[in-house]
């Protein structure tokens, strides 16, 4: 649990936690959900000396600010994704985007126009239909889940969070993704977002991914149970020259499952001038 966030950045969806590491070329790391930055670790610590790494928790997200009303869908994502490059002064960089970060470092090129060296995307919400039936049952219920009980609230993030991988969570990464989700501010924070899933901007970057002139690289855990690895076959037929590299032994959350082989292979995508 090295790397922090311990930089702010005020953007319209509002403030933002933020840190940075390593030296090279810049690399800027964007989560999904129901994560935050710190599933980037293992992946920082293997490759900051090769890479500036640049990570950030989404709005509403992990040790941002979190606030009743605050707009937390995809395309608030890459607006904030947005100014955040601006605000660091960070020109043309790669851009790597996990789940929800998938789709937002996608809104943020063919949206928002951010000038990039290439993507990666990992086990991407990239293409409608997307969510769990979990989290879709939210949706429709954010009021009643909102003001379940601590304990219960918990009890069922926790068991959701399980099924994003392939081998128990480490202790220390699980209570980092639990507790910012927890509290009279986190409980409702966690909810809202699932309320707001924006099937309407994966609508419209399905459209814009064939205008894709920049190097694409796509990684997939085998055994990905939110998001089927068809799913990234499905991406790659849409955009010329995308590669899929398929990593065995890892689940939805594949930098966690296996922070060792996505390193080597996010790695070797870089030193084979893919990205």
């Amino acid at each position: 649990m090295n790397n922090q966030v311990n930089e702010r950045f005020r953007s319209v969806a509002g403030e933002i936690a933020w840190g940075m590491a390593g030296t090279g070329p810049d690399v800027v790391l964007v989560h999904g959900t129901p994560a935050n930055s710190v599933i980037w670790n293992g992946v920082i610590e293997r490759l900051q000396d090769s890479y500036r790494f640049y990570y950030l928790d989404l709005p509403g997200y992990g040790g941002s600010e979190k606030f009743d009303g605050q707009d937390v869908r995809l395309r608030s994502f890459a607006r904030t994704l947005r100014e955040f490059l601006e605000y660091c002064g960070i020109d043309r960089p790669h851009l790597v985007g996990h789940d929800f970060g998938a789709s937002t470092v996608m809104g943020a090129h063919l949206m928002e126009e951010v000038n990039v060296a290439s993507l990666v995307v990992a086990d991407g919400v990239l293409l409608n239909p997307w969510g769990t039936p979990f989290s879709l049952h939210i949706r429709q219920y954010e009021k009643v889940f909102a003001v379940l009980p601590d304990y219960i609230h918990r009890a069922i993030l926790a068991a959701h969070l399980a099924t994003s991988v392939a081998r128990p969570l480490p202790p220390e990464i699980e209570a980092a993704l639990l507790e910012p989700w927890t509290g009279n501010i986190g409980q409702p924070a966690y909810y809202r977002q699932k309320a707001q899933f924006d099937h309407e901007y994966t609508s419209w970057l399905e459209e814009l991914y064939p205008s894709i002139e920049v190097p694409v690289t796509v990684l997939w855990g085998e055994h990905d149970r939110w998001i089927i690895p068809d799913e990234g076959r499905r991406f790659c037929s849409m955009v010329a020259g995308a590669e899929l590299r398929m990593l065995p032994d890892a689940g939805h959350f594949s930098m966690v499952d296996t922070p060792g082989l996505f390193a080597r292979e996010l790695d070797a995508a870089l030193r084979q001038g893919r990205i």
